[in-house]
């Protein structure tokens, strides 16, 4: 499951506001607005480049463990890793 809460911090401690997130990652503003709100949440593949926009690695935008979610997002963070 996406931690909104961690993708939040993250974006306030780089020191990005939702629009320059927005402008780097190209979605619309209110697509970050609507992440963080917690009113939908990024697809794998947005995690991906949320994560390198954000420095940090991809589990740590996830947070329920058990979800088939985090374990795709495990495999493809192992495939960052090789740079694959």
């Amino acid at each position: 499951m996406f931690d909104r809460h961690a993708f939040a911090a993250r974006r306030i401690t780089l020191d990005l506001s939702v629009e320059e997130l927005a402008d780097e990652m190209v979605v619309a503003p209110s697509t970050i607005y609507r992440w963080e709100s917690g009113e939908t949440t990024p697809s794998l593949r947005m995690l991906v480049q949320a994560s390198r926009h954000l420095c940090i690695p991809l589990l740590s935008l996830m947070s329920d463990q058990d979800s088939e979610q985090r374990r795709k997002a495990v495999a493809v963070d192992a495939l960052i890793r090789e740079g694959v």
